[in-house]
C-alpha cells in the first residue's frame, strides 16, 4: 500500500516520507519516547498484538479477514514469544514492533466497513475561549481551515478544499451531506476586519464538488450545527430565541433547536427550552436526537445529556443521562447504522467538546453507566473521573498526565466528532494533547482523523500539522429516515393539552393518595447578561419563574388540563396543604395545538399506559389552570409572602427587640427585604445540598422546611388560613425566589411592593 502526503492549505508534512509520519503517530500512541505512559518496544508489541488480535478475531468471525493475513498475524505472535524467551535487543523489538504495526494497519484498513470512499471533513482552529458554550460563538472564532475532502482515506492523504477562497478568512464547522450525496451544509463565520461583537456563524450550502456556494442565514445570530431533515427542511442550532445563560459571565446568548426551509427562509423556533442545546441529528425512526443543558433548580454542570423531539418540535423527551453525573455530558451523538444504539462524545462542561467515545444502548436504561459501553477506555470521562495528580477510569486504565499537566481536570489525550460505521468501528478526531479548560484556547492543531475500533486500535487517516481536522463524514448518499407527520396546529393556536395518567407511577415512589393538585410554573428565560446580574433570589444562578396556577388531580392520580404553548413549564405535585410532595427539576413545553400524554412522573420506560377509558380525568373537559394568589403571576415575594407576615408575625418580629434578632418586616435590606433575608435561608432550595438531579419527595421547599412545619403546628397559637398556607408553600416550592423578573428597573419596583407587568404567555 503506497501512502503519500499532500499538504493542502495547511503546510508541509513533518516528513517527506509518509511512513515516517505514520510511524511517528504509532510511537506517540504507544508511548515510545513520550512522557505520557512511556513504554518500551517490547511492552508496546505486547499491547499491539493483543489489541490487533481482537481485531483479527472479530473480522475473522465476520468473514472479513483472509486466511493468509491470519497466518501472518499468528507468525508475528510466535516471533514475539520467541523474543520474549530470549534476551532480545531493543533493535529486534523495534523491528518486530514496526512490522506488527504495518500489518495491523493493513488489516484495519482492509475491513469492508473502512471502505468509506471520499471523506468530507472540516479543518478548524478551536475557539479562543474553551467552554461548551463559547466554542460555537462567532465572537470567539479564530481564523483558519475550511471544508475539505479526503478522496481515498487509508490509501492517500491527499486532500482538496471545497470552495477554496470563496468565503474569505474565517472559521468553519459542522459539515453535513445531503441524503442524495449531492449537497453539503456547513457553518461559516467571516472574520477579516470585523470586530468580535459583530462576528456570527451563518449557514451555507454548496454542491458536493464545492461549486454554487450560497449563504442560507444572516443577521446578528449564531447559526450552526445544521442537519438535513427528511422533509427537506433544515434543523440547526441558533441564538434567535434570545436570552442568556444563567450561571456565568460574560453573558452567553442561549442557542436552541431551530428549523428553516432548504433555502434558509421560513425560520421557526423548534424548542422553547430556556438554556442551551447542541448537536441535532436525525435518528433512524425520524426523531431528532440532541443534547440539552438542563439545570432547573439543580447543579449547573452535570445536566448536559441527550434528548429527542419530533421534527415539528412536539414530544421533547429525555433519551439518556438527565439524572447522570458521570459522565458530565454527552455530545455529538449519531445513530449507529443498522442499530438502535447511538455513539457520542462523553465530555466536560468547562472545556470544548472532547473526551471519550461511548456507545449508548437505550434498552439498558436511560441513566448512569449501565447503558454505556466505553469504546475508548484509554481516556477517562473528563471532569468527572479525574483525580489530582493522575487520570484514570473505572476500567482500570491508568497513566500519568503530561508533565506538568495543563489542567488537572483533564486527561492527557482525547477524542471527539465520532462517526459510527458499526457498533464496533467508527471514525473520530483524536488528539495527543490534553484538553485545556476555560478560559484559555486549545492548541490549533490538536486533532487528526482516525479509523478507530472498540478493541483499542486506531489508524491515522489524515493530520494537518497546523490546524485541527474534525467532523469526518462520508461524502456519499445515505438512507433517508422516514418523515414523521406533524402533530401540532398552525401557529395561530396558543395553547395545548397535557394528560397525566397516574401521578403515582413515579420514581422515586410517591405516597399513595398524597397528591391533590399540580402546580404549573413557567420558567423565565434570562433577559440580562451574567450570573445573578441581577439575582432573583438567594439560590445562586436560579431561573426566574412565575406560577400560572394549579389544576386538580383525580383520585386515580390522573390529570387533564390545558396550558399555554410556546413557553417552558414545570410541574409540582401538591399535597392537601398545597405543599410540593415532589418537584420537577427540568422543563417541558407544548407546541401550538399539541396534546402530550405521559404515564406518570419519571415512570419506568417499560410502564404500560392505561386505556383512555380507565383514566378518570379524560372523562371530563380539560381543566383550566386556576390562578394562584396575588404575587404568583408575576412572581413577587413582597406581594405573595409579606402580607402573611404583616398579618401574623411583625407584631413580635420587628425592631431591635425581635426574638433572636429575627426581623420579618418588609423593609428593604440590600437587594431584598429584611424578612426575605431571614426566611429564605431557612428553606431547602437549590442553594443547599439539595441541588441533585433527581429530587427526592419531601426534601425540597415547603415539606422540607422547618419553618413551614412549625407554622402548621400552630407556632404561638398561630392559625393560618388555607390561602395563607398556599402563599407560603408556593413561595417555598418555587426555590424561595424574591423577584419575578431579571430587569433591574422592574426589580426596584417589586422590592417596594409595586406590581409589574409579567412576562408573556405566548
Amino acid at each position: 500500500m503506497l501512502l503519500f502526503w499532500a499538504g493542502v492549505a495547511g503546510g508541509a508534512a513533518p516528513s517527506d516520507h509518509p511512513w515516517d509520519m505514520i510511524e511517528a503517530d504509532w510511537r506517540r500512541q504507544d508511548g515510545i519516547g513520550t512522557r505520557r505512559e512511556p513504554a518500551t518496544f517490547a511492552q508496546a508489541v505486547d499491547r499491539l498484538l493483543r489489541r490487533g488480535g481482537d481485531l483479527v478475531d472479530d473480522l475473522t468471525a465476520a468473514g472479513a479477514c483472509p486466511p493468509e493475513t491470519r497466518r501472518r498475524w499468528r507468525a508475528l505472535r510466535r516471533e514475539w514469544k520467541g523474543l520474549s524467551d530470549t534476551l532480545a535487543g531493543e533493535r529486534q523489538w523495534e523491528n518486530l514492533w514496526r512490522r506488527a504495526h504495518r500489518l495491523r494497519r493493513r488489516i484495519a484498513l482492509g475491513n469492508p466497513l473502512a471502505k468509506i470512499g471520499p471523506l468530507l471533513f472540516v479543518k478548524r482552529v478551536p475557539a479562543s475561549f474553551s467552554h461548551q458554550l463559547t466554542q460555537y460563538y462567532g465572537r470567539y472564532a479564530r481564523p483558519g481551515g475550511g471544508v475539505f475532502v479526503l478522496d481515498a482515506p487509508g490509501e492517500s492523504m491527499a486532500c482538496r478544499q471545497l470552495a477554496a477562497g470563496a468565503l474569505g478568512e474565517g472559521s468553519y464547522q459542522h459539515p453535513e451531506v445531503s441524503h442524495d450525496g449531492r449537497r453539503v451544509l456547513f457553518a461559516f463565520c467571516e472574520l477579516g476586519s470585523k470586530a468580535p461583537a459583530r462576528r456570527y456563524y451563518h449557514l451555507y450550502e454548496m454542491t458536493a464538488d464545492g461549486e454554487a456556494v450560497r449563504q442560507l442565514t444572516d443577521g446578528p445570530f449564531d447559526d450552526f450545527s445544521p442537519r438535513y431533515l427528511p422533509t427537506g427542511r433544515i434543523v440547526f442550532v441558533s441564538t434567535r430565541r434570545g436570552g442568556f445563560h444563567r450561571c456565568g459571565s460574560p453573558g452567553c446568548p442561549v442557542y436552541t433547536l431551530t428549523t428553516a426551509d432548504a433555502d434558509g427562509s421560513g425560520i421557526r423556533l423548534l424548542s422553547y427550552h430556556e438554556t442551551q442545546e447542541w448537536d441535532p441529528v436525525v435518528l433512524h425512526d425520524g426523531r431528532i436526537l440532541y443534547t440539552r443543558w438542563d439545570y432547573v433548580d439543580r447543579h449547573a454542570v452535570f445536566g448536559e445529556h441527550l434528548w429527542t423531539t419530533r421534527p415539528d418540535g412536539t414530544a421533547p423527551a429525555a433519551f439518556y443521562g438527565n439524572l447522570t453525573r458521570n459522565p458530565v455530558g454527552t455530545w455529538e451523538a449519531r445513530p449507529v447504522p443498522g442499530s438502535h444504539k447511538v455513539i457520542a462524545t462523553a465530555g466536560a462542561h468547562h472545556a470544548m467538546t472532547a473526551g471519550s467515545i461511548v456507545l449508548i444502548d437505550p434498552d439498558k436504561g436511560y441513566d448512569g453507566l449501565a447503558p454505556l459501553e466505553r469504546l475508548t477506555p484509554d481516556v477517562p470521562f473528563p471532569e468527572s473521573e479525574f483525580r489530582v495528580g493522575r487520570w484514570f477510569n473505572p476500567s482500570g486504565v491508568r497513566g500519568r498526565p503530561p508533565d506538568p499537566p495543563a489542567n488537572r481536570r483533564w486527561p492527557g489525550h482525547c477524542y471527539r466528532t465520532p462517526y459510527p460505521l458499526s457498533e464496533k468501528y467508527f471514525l473520530a478526531a483524536y488528539s495527543f494533547d490534553a484538553l485545556v479548560g476555560e478560559p484559555s484556547p486549545n492548541p490549533a492543531a490538536m486533532f487528526g482523523l482516525y479509523l478507530v475500533d472498540c478493541f483499542g486500535n486506531k489508524e491515522l487517516l489524515y493530520r494537518d500539522p497546523n490546524v485541527s481536522s474534525l467532523w469526518p463524514v462520508p461524502l456519499a448518499p445515505r438512507r433517508r429516515p422516514p418523515v414523521l407527520p406533524a402533530q401540532c396546529d398552525p401557529p395561530g393556536e396558543r395553547t395545548g393539552t397535557f394528560v397525566l395518567q397516574n401521578v403515582y407511577a413515579s420514581y422515586p415512589p410517591l405516597p399513595a393518595g398524597s397528591v391533590t393538585r399540580l402546580r404549573i410554573t413557567q420558567v423565565l428565560p434570562k433577559t440580562t447578561e451574567g450570573r445573578d446580574r441581577p439575582a432573583v433570589g438567594l439560590a445562586g444562578g436560579s431561573p426566574g419563574k412565575q406560577v400560572l396556577g394549579t389544576v386538580p388531580v383525580e383520585a386515580d392520580g390522573s390529570a387533564h388540563f390545558a396550558a399555554p404553548a410556546g413557553v417552558p413549564l414545570l410541574f409540582q405535585a401538591l399535597d392537601e396543604h398545597g405543599r410540593a410532595v415532589q418537584v420537577m427539576r427540568s422543563a417541558t413545553y407544548l407546541q401550538p395545538g399539541e396534546t402530550v400524554s405521559c404515564v406518570g412522573c419519571h415512570e419506568p420506560r417499560t410502564e404500560t399506559p392505561r386505556p383512555a377509558a380507565r383514566v378518570r380525568a379524560l372523562g371530563r373537559p380539560a381543566s383550566r389552570v386556576r390562578p394562584g394568589p396575588d404575587g404568583t403571576k408575576p412572581f413577587s415575594y413582597p406581594r405573595l409572602v409579606q402580607p402573611v407576615l404583616d398579618r401574623h408575625c411583625i407584631r413580635c418580629h420587628r425592631g431591635p427587640k425581635a426574638p433572636r434578632g429575627i426581623v420579618l418586616t418588609g423593609r428593604p435590606e440590600g437587594h431584598y427585604t429584611a424578612s426575605y433575608n431571614v426566611l429564605a435561608r431557612r428553606v431547602p432550595s437549590s442553594n443547599d445540598t439539595n441541588g441533585e438531579s433527581l429530587s427526592r419527595p419531601g426534601r425540597f421547599g415547603a415539606r422540607g422546611s422547618g419553618v413551614m412545619t412549625m407554622l402548621l403546628k400552630g407556632h404561638n397559637k398561630l392559625a393560618l388560613t388555607g390561602e395563607e398556607v398556599e402563599r407560603l408553600a408556593t413561595w417555598m416550592d418555587t426555590n424561595a425566589l424574591f423577584y419575578g423578573t431579571f430587569e433591574p428597573a422592574d426589580q426596584r419596583r417589586q422590592q417596594q411592593g409595586e406590581r409589574i407587568e409579567g412576562p408573556r404567555l405566548e
